[in-house]
């Protein structure tokens, strides 16, 4: 007989048993699902919240907000005036040809670089009648065809700088002034700038006057071509920028203004520039010969003035243009400045002749002494010939700079 306990284990750990239902279980056959009818919720018209506008969150005002007063008002807009006023000022910058001097403004430059240049004339005058004085007093100890000789010189001498003046003169009353065009920076402006309508509008005054510098240039036949003949510029050269100008002046086949302004920089502008670099250099190796030869402070003065006018001369008439009157007070300066030093290295001539002699009389024999001499002589004179070369090919790089219509920047 079974025992009670594995009666009661059997019980336990039999799954319990699923009854039965009546009859056969139904297949599951797919069928469609039928979705119940829904009912369209009628429109209705809700409240909205105090600030709620309905379409998102409501809106967020700050408490203490108050309406602007006539002070605000009047504050924004006149800072608003001023920075547009500013950028006005820029834009009116970017096409003038006033040099920057020292990082001043124009008000302040024009009256300080005028004094400095009456200030050097008035120095190079001193100097200039001084020396004068000398040669005059040094010519009257002279005799027969020297005593002529000399008063010759000095008045071709005097009559050559006076020449050059003349010319550069009425150069400056003929040409038109140049107002040189910065490009680059205008387009710069163009991007941060409120007053965009204002840029483009430069732009447009910028085209219009290179324009008119084209038509005016002299490439037709007659005494100005062969003037700029005479000044480095070859037939065929003139003959590319008679081609190039009537390209550029067809506006119709140009898609854009920068694209213009490239082809004039770089197609017109380009070869002005190389001719005024061969005449810069050409006027620079003169002087230096010319000072290194001068046998006194008077001679080099009076050489370095009439090459330093006829260069400036060809310079504005390579480019048909004329610099401003600030550009003008500062060439004028170095002008006066390259000259009165010119004549001031007559005393540093001497020093530098003393030490090459000083430098060489320990290794050569006594009796080539005066070879010694010889040598610091030249030295010191091919000395002041290099300082006077470079002098001048820095003054004529800057008046090219200056009589440039389009910045290289």
């Amino acid at each position: 007989m079974p025992r009670p306990e594995i009666d009661e284990m059997a019980e336990t750990l039999m799954p319990p048993q699923v009854p039965r239902m009546e009859g056969a279980p139904k297949p599951l056959v797919p069928g469609r699902l039928e979705t119940p009818p829904t009912q369209r919720a009628e429109a209705k018209e809700f409240e909205l919240r105090p600030g709620d506008s309905g379409d998102d969150r409501p809106t967020q005002v700050p408490r203490d907000l108050t309406p602007l007063s006539e002070n605000d008002l009047k504050a924004m807009a006149e800072a608003e005036e001023r920075l547009l006023q500013r950028e006005l000022r820029e834009a009116e910058e970017l096409i003038a040809s006033e040099p920057s001097v020292l990082g001043l403004p124009s008000w302040l430059s024009h009256p300080l670089m005028g004094s400095v240049v009456i200030g050097m004339a008035a120095v190079l005058g001193l100097f200039v009648f001084n020396q004068i004085s000398q040669a005059l007093a040094l010519m009257g100890s002279l005799q027969g065809y020297w005593l002529y000789g000399g008063y010759v010189g000095l008045g071709i001498l005097g009559s050559a700088v006076l020449y050059a003046t003349l010319r550069l003169v009425f150069l400056y009353f003929r040409l038109r002034r140049n107002r040189q065009l910065r490009i680059k920076g205008l387009e710069e402006l163009e991007k941060r700038t409120k007053l965009r309508w204002l840029v483009n509008a430069k732009l447009k005054e910028a085209k219009v006057l290179l324009q008119v510098y084209l038509k005016e240039f002299p490439l037709a036949e007659g005494r100005e071509r062969k003037r700029l003949v005479a000044l480095g510029l070859t037939e065929t050269m003139l003959m590319e920028l008679a081609r190039v100008r009537e390209r550029l002046l067809d506006s119709d086949r140009w898609p854009s203004d920068d694209i213009w302004f490239a082809e004039f920089r770089d197609s017109f502008q380009s070869h002005l520039d190389e001719a005024a670099k061969a005449r810069v250099n050409y006027w620079a190796r003169r002087t230096a010969v010319g000072t290194a030869v001068s046998p006194n402070t008077l001679t080099d003065t009076m050489m370095t003035l009439y090459f330093s006018f006829t260069m400036l001369a060809d310079l504005c008439q390579i480019y048909n243009l004329r610099v401003g009157r600030l550009g003008t007070a500062v060439m004028l300066a170095r002008v006066f400045f390259n000259a009165y030093l010119a004549g001031q290295m007559q005393e540093m001539e001497h020093m530098t002749a003393e030490q090459i002699q000083n430098f060489v009389a320990p290794h050569i024999p006594a009796s080539e002494l005066l070879l010694a001499k010889v040598l610091g002589k030249v030295g010191a004179k091919a000395s002041t010939g290099v300082i006077n070369f470079f002098l001048l090919n820095r003054l004529g790089r800057y008046a090219s700079r200056m009589l440039r219509p389009v910045t290289k920047e």
